[in-house]
């Protein structure tokens, strides 16, 4: 296979095979990146199998959560499906649990993002059906990435006995999937709940001998309490792991959301900003959170395109000391105008600590402003890859969302900003100006009035009052909405919005 192209793919070498076909290292020749692509046997599905595959294919290329592989196309050659992928430098789970139990707090996170990538997952109407530590890669920099996403379900004429099933595959199905019933989101949470099991246990939730004695034991069977694992674990968790091991799927967690924010309520803060699993801590996250949406005019911006690439490919050095005081130079040239002067900084930055998220975070921003929306993408994601509890990138990924009137993605980004940074005032501010756009005025005049209380400096209590509001006058509170926009209309002379509000409300 080596040199021959699949849909504009170069294939380099093999990867891995699996029952369902073969895992290609290939380069896209056009963008000239390195990506994986794997085709389907065809033998293995029918003309619906392969309809329902490419659908699902599809619907997942318009996914974008940092915590699920990026699928960059899928198609169909020779009449063989595949699907080319972001490539992983990485390990799978299964890898790192076979070096040992993982400690509790660093399982815990990847917990935490695998019930945010699933929830994602679920809100596109796709079922996983196939969670497992093989399925999950751990990046070298520590971040978690779901793969193969509702593929499971296209092996609908194999059996449990057929050459290729695992008993490890069995280990992680729920009860309704041994059972030969439906699965829906539900199964996979109590598959998830398999796996983190298994990473602070080392060992699977529910054993047998043989096939059919695993299937008994989780039908039938509760685990060992993790307590016995780790006396460190907090109170409460063990509630929350049997709510996701229930054996009836109507009493077990309804969606990932509810299970993740119960499992976030119990955690001490140095858990949800720990260590990642690969790494020994997190980035210090030094350096300014420059908002994207309600400054948009705060830098303009002439110039090309940074090529980041460059500094991903260059030879790796660290010494941060020198990084934070070269990014702070950037900084102070950005903020004098001289953009290609904070441009070399922020490079040079990148280049004495590459782990370091925050000039990652400041050639985006420049990015951005320069309309370059995919460049800028992939600089937050460089950031976050580096720290992933770094609100700022997520802050920006959301306003970046936002431009491209994905509303559903920058709520989520929002939410997850103020959730890594409770006094985000911007944060607050850009999400309930989502939410006032969306027709949630309620809940929008709740977020802005959280941001309010936090008493931020201008111009972000500006923007929070305009906000305010501008909801106030959608709520039909016509005194409140004055008292706002009158406070913010000397600060916004030629704001149109604030001005049409208030000629309305002078009739």
């Amino acid at each position: 296979m080596e040199g021959k192209q699949i849909a504009g793919y170069v294939i380099e070498n093999m990867l891995g095979e699996g029952g369902m076909g073969v895992v290609y290292r290939a380069r896209d020749a056009t963008l000239d990146r390195a990506v994986a692509v794997k085709v389907i046997h065809s033998q293995k599905l029918g003309e619906q199998g392969k309809e329902r595959f490419l659908r699902e294919a599809r619907a997942c290329s318009r996914i974008n959560h940092p915590n699920i592989i990026t699928v960059y196309a899928a198609g169909e050659e020779d009449g063989c499906p595949y699907i080319a992928m972001e490539l992983i430098d990485g390990k799978t789970l299964r890898q790192i649990i076979d070096e040992g139990p993982i400690e509790w707090k660093k399982a815990t996170r990847c917990l935490i993002d695998l019930l945010d990538a699933v929830g994602r997952l679920h809100e596109e109407g796709i079922v996983h059906r196939d969670l497992k530590p093989e399925n999950i890669m751990i990046t070298k920099d520590g971040v978690v990435k779901l793969m193969d996403f509702g593929l499971a379900h296209l092996q609908s004429s194999t059996t449990l006995t057929e050459e290729g099933t695992t008993l490890g595959t069995i280990s992680y199905m729920s009860p309704e999937q041994v059972m030969g019933n439906k699965a829906d989101a539900r199964s996979d949470l109590f598959s998830i709940a398999s796996v983190f099991h298994e990473m602070i246990t080392g060992l699977h939730p529910f054993r047998g001998e043989h096939p059919m004695a695993v299937m008994y034991s989780i039908r039938n069977d509760t685990p060992r309490a993790l307590k016995l694992a780790s006396q460190e674990l907090p109170v409460g968790m063990q509630a929350v792991l049997d709510r996701a091991f229930e054996k009836e799927i109507d009493k077990r967690y309804q969606d990932a959301k509810t299970f993740r924010e119960e499992l976030i309520a119990l955690l001490p803060a140095e858990v949800l900003n720990g260590s990642r699993i690969t790494s020994g801590g997190t980035v210090g996250r030094k350096g300014s959170l420059t908002p994207a949406v309600i400054v948009a005019a705060a830098i303009l911006i002439a110039g090309g395109i940074i090529g980041w690439n460059a500094l991903r490919d260059g030879p790796r050095h660290i010494d941060h000391e020198a990084a934070v005081n070269l990014n702070e130079l950037g900084q102070d040239k950005q903020d004098a105008g001289y953009i290609d002067e904070a441009i070399t900084l922020f490079r040079e930055s990148i280049r004495a600590d590459d782990t370091y998220p925050i000039p990652w975070n400041n050639l985006a921003l420049i990015t951005l402003n320069q309309n370059e929306l995919a460049e800028a993408d992939s600089l937050f994601r460089e950031a976050l890859e580096r720290d992933s509890t770094y609100a700022g990138a997520w802050y920006n990924l959301g306003a970046l969302a936002d431009a491209r009137d994905d509303h559903t993605q920058a709520h989520q980004l929002y939410e997850r900003a103020i959730h890594l940074k409770p006094d985000f005032a911007e944060a607050y501010n850009n999400l309930g100006s989502l939410q006032l756009r969306m027709g949630k005025y309620e809940t929008a005049r709740k977020t802005l009035n959280e941001g309010l209380r936090l008493r931020p400096k201008e111009p972000v209590r500006t923007y929070l009052m305009k906000n305010r509001g501008l909801v106030a006058h959608q709520l039909s509170n016509p005194d409140s909405a004055r008292y706002y926009l009158f406070k913010v209309q000397p600060n916004l002379p030629n704001d149109e919005e604030v001005n049409r509000v208030l000629i309305e409300l002078s009739r």
